[in-house]
């Protein structure tokens, strides 16, 4: 088992062809945020009011509740973690329904952080960025691109991020214990193949104890306050809350990145749950492409 490596002034360059292209993991110090904004106190101050999606160690809804009830029932516990801590998971819009999205909040909060500068803000299949044109997921829709909030003791279990995509989670306030599994050690961890997303049928690694995990993960580590994490695509990963927890992450597919995206979409996409978001995502480029293999040329097309 590896620690996930840690770095500091990664330029974009190196990122794309040190991390992503090569699919390595790593966790990125330093990253700007405004610390007096990431806070409990704060948070409830000014949105407690609001409803957020309440999910459990997996991503099955099971509730909505103001921010400050989850904040009052949960943060600030000292004493043992009881079993089954929810997680608040507050996406902004990803599919065509009427939801309790962060959309609003996002925009509010958009003075609190900064993108970190060694990620691109282009050249992006999804969400697709046309010629000339930069995004910016402060304000721009990516895929699960959410609010996390979590009390200690909360978790996701082993999963791996849906249709082939990268994904990144920065750290503001608190700290995650994160378990990182290679895309080579799928078969090992799967115990329902028959499952229709991507990120469920896996083994859960803690469910004898929180505390142990059953199978060694190839990378290892901490996330802390003013860090970011990369998680390549393919890769499973197990996330533990050891102390109570504010962050942001979003999904991406980058065309330096996209060769695994492109055979998904060569496949059987449709039977993946999770492919009504990447419609979702290619709705607001057009209303004309949503079948599989005209998606798969338009995507070539653009690379």
């Amino acid at each position: 088992m590896k620690v996930i490596e840690k770095v500091q002034g990664l330029s974009q360059k190196q990122f794309l062809e040190d991390y992503l292209t090569k699919n390595v993991p790593v966790i990125v110090q330093n990253i700007e945020f405004d610390k007096r904004k990431w806070s409990p106190i704060y948070w409830k101050a000014a949105m407690g009011k609001r409803p957020v999606q309440v999910y459990d160690t997996l991503f099955d809804l099971q509730g909505v509740s103001s921010l400050s009830d989850y904040l009052r029932d949960h943060f600030g516990k000292t004493g043992p973690v009881s079993d089954n801590v929810p997680y608040i998971r507050w996406y902004s819009q990803l599919k065509n329904m009427d939801y309790i999205w962060s959309d609003e909040v996002f925009d509010k909060i958009k003075g609190f952080w900064k993108v970190p500068s060694l990620l691109p803000d282009s050249d992006y299949l999804v969400p697709l960025v046309p010629e000339g044109k930069k995004i910016d997921p402060r304000v721009d829709l990516f895929p699960y691109r959410g609010i996390l909030l979590a009390a200690r003791g909360a978790r996701t279990r082993v999963h791996r991020d849906p249709f082939c995509s990268d994904a990144v989670v920065c750290q503001y306030y608190g700290t995650k214990e994160v378990s990182l599994y290679g895309p080579d050690r799928t078969e090992e961890l799967t115990v329902r193949p028959d499952a229709d997303n991507s990120y469920s049928g896996f083994v859960d690694v803690r469910e004898s104890d929180a505390n142990v995990l059953s199978h060694e993960p190839d990378f290892h580590g901490f996330l802390e306050p003013g860090e970011m994490i990369y998680i390549p695509h393919g890769w499973l990963h197990d996330v533990l809350v050891t102390s109570d927890s504010f962050s942001i992450t979003w999904n991406f597919i980058h065309k330096k990145g996209a060769t695994e995206f492109l055979n998904y979409l060569d496949g059987e996409p449709e039977k993946d749950s999770e492919y009504e978001v990447l419609n979702f995502f290619n709705g607001l480029l057009t209303d004309e492409i949503h079948a599989p293999k005209d998606l798969l040329n338009y995507y070539r097309s653009m690379q």
